[in-house]
């Protein structure tokens, strides 16, 4: 994110866009206000000219969204993108939507539904939770991953159904339970006490997050993050029947190469992020909340439907190439036509595209049915999730001809007052003081500031000041996160691998499971990989 003057009001604001890049730029509020009107920067088409490049220049004119956002559902949370039906949130991404509405989320991304948590990734309908990824229907869970419908507990892995429970993997539906081992509520605080388990002392966290991360890797993992579906691949899909190579989608169906799709989408292909409803979505990107019957659009939200090649529509129908459009119908470039004169122009427009294709730099050509050329991308594909999922170097992009910027000239130098090897060990020991201070990261050495919020959650909660920036706290939550790729493997029960023992006889009885299947997990991968009916054999 940058600093960056809107357009139209000339009020610096926080957008996406770096503030040297060739666009005009409106802020969140004057973008979703009444102060301009996309039909102005209609054109004619020219066919003497690739339909790309008077795309592009269509682009350059018509002014982009500096935070993707939806304005009027967005309270107080201005250090926000790709964010919707929030409230008080900082330094989230990719979060809120219509029917999961966050609130007083920090530091997180890819979540829906959640309330008061911290550090948490693809969290869902979860409250007062912190540095937890792939969390759904929990409170007060801490420092975990892959749980499900538990609370009051820490260091949790594949868990579901728990209460005070702390260091356990493959736990089904259990209480006071550490490492897996029961206890009664008095001996379950007395063996904590004995293992030293002070939660706000950064040396206790750590020391017992370590060994909880070792008990994990004695228990076997289900081939696929998943729950309630049907016919499935891909990872952390939930609530979906009939999906192929999906990853993070929930409630969807009938659909293929989705990802990062939050309550729905349904006969859809090549679609990533956002979600809300929708149907029939082809090649899209960001798109969400009831779009219907749309193709290789960007950010084409509310109610859109039959349109091709948008950027920034909002409730448009039967529309084509157009750019930051609002409730119009009959479009293309912007310009508005009868029905007959659009339907007529567009079939003209797709015959052109395929006789007179754009020819990128590399000399690739790009007709109709694809996607937009990288080289309209505003982005650098290091500023990018892309870059994210799938990372390369500067010089492996520029080879493709990706856009990349080098972001150290943008950045503030800020003098650091205090390394993070200087704060206090036990969150009873910070005062206020700490607000004022530029902390030098653990990791990296990379300035990061503590604000008042976090200091108060802390404190509530009995947690350790953080000594990592946020970049480095995004990378760990990452970490924990598989990768957007499958391996075809086979179950590795019974296959010798490891020195795991079944608790119970499986239906393949002494001989290794037949059962293969495409997991993220990498063959290369220390974990044993399971198949779902092997794993449920085995999860207590």
């Amino acid at each position: 994110m940058y600093r960056r003057t809107c357009d139209l009001c000339g009020v610096e604001k926080i957008g996406v866009y770096a503030p040297d890049k060739p666009y005009r730029v409106y802020c969140a509020k004057c973008w979703w206000g009444d102060g301009w009107e996309g039909g102005t920067y209609g054109r004619d088409y020219d066919f003497s000219r690739p339909f790309f490049a008077q795309f592009r220049d269509l682009m350059r004119e018509a002014p982009l969204l500096s935070r993707f956002v939806y304005e009027d559902t967005i309270t107080n949370s201005e250090y926000t993108n790709m964010a919707g039906y929030m409230k008080d949130c900082y330094l989230t991404f990719n979060a809120g939507s219509k029917t999961g509405p966050v609130e007083r989320l920090y530091y997180s991304e890819h979540s829906s539904g959640a309330h008061d948590c911290y550090d948490v990734a693809y969290a869902e309908k979860s409250e007062l939770c912190a540095n937890s990824v792939n969390i759904q229907n929990c409170y007060k869970v801490f420092f975990s991953r892959d749980v499900e419908s538990s609370r009051d507990s820490w260091f949790l892995n594949c868990c579901s159904g728990c209460d005070n429970c702390f260091g356990c993997v493959n736990l089904r539906n259990k209480k006071y339970h550490i490492f897996n081992q029961p206890y009664s509520k008095e001996e379950y605080e007395k063996k904590l006490k004995e293992l030293g388990w002070d939660p706000g002392s950064q040396e206790s966290l750590a020391r017992l997050r370590k060994m909880s991360e070792d008990a994990w890797a004695s228990g076997p993992q289900k081939y696929i993050h998943g729950l309630r579906n049907l016919n499935a691949s891909g990872d952390y899909v939930f609530n979906s029947k009939n999906v192929q190579h999906a990853f993070a989608v929930n409630a969807s169906e009938n659909s293929r190469y989705i990802a990062f799709i939050t309550q729905g989408a349904k006969d859809c292909y090549d679609w990533t992020q956002y979600g809300d409803g929708g149907e029939l979505i082809y090649d899209t990107v960001q798109s969400g909340e009831g779009v219907y019957n749309n193709r290789f659009g960007w950010t084409v939200w509310r109610q859109t439907k039959n349109s091709e090649y948008g950027i920034l529509n909002v409730t448009l129908s039967d529309c084509f190439g157009c750019v930051a459009l609002r409730n119009k119908q009959f479009c293309i470039l912007n310009k508005q036509y009868s029905e007959e004169e659009y339907h007529a122009l567009k079939a003209k427009i797709i015959a052109h595209m395929n006789e007179m294709p754009y020819v990128d730099a590399q000399g690739r050509t790009w007709k109709y049915g694809e996607f937009f050329p990288p080289e309209l991308s505003p982005f650098a594909y290091n500023e990018t999730t892309a870059w994210d999922e799938f990372p390369l170097s500067e010089e492996e992009a520029k080879a493709k001809d990706y856009p990349w910027l080098d972001k150290e000239k943008y950045k503030k130098s800020y003098p650091v007052t205090l390394a993070a090897a200087g704060l206090p060990d036990h969150i009873d020991q910070a005062d206020d003081s700490v607000l004022k201070e530029v902390i030098g990261c653990a990791d990296c050495g990379k300035p990061y500031q503590i604000i008042r919020q976090e200091v108060d959650f802390y404190r509530a909660h009995q947690l350790p000041l953080p000594r990592l920036c946020l970049d480095c706290r995004y990378a760990e939550r990452r970490k924990a996160v598989n990768p957007m790729r499958l391996w075809p493997r086979r179950c590795e029960c019974l296959s010798g691998r490891g020195s795991y023992k079944n608790a119970i006889a499986h239906f393949h009885g002494e001989g290794p499971c037949p059962n293969e299947f495409e997991t993220s997990y990498a063959p290369d991968r220390p974990e044993l990989v399971y198949c779902e009916a092997c794993y449920q054999k085995e999860v207590a």
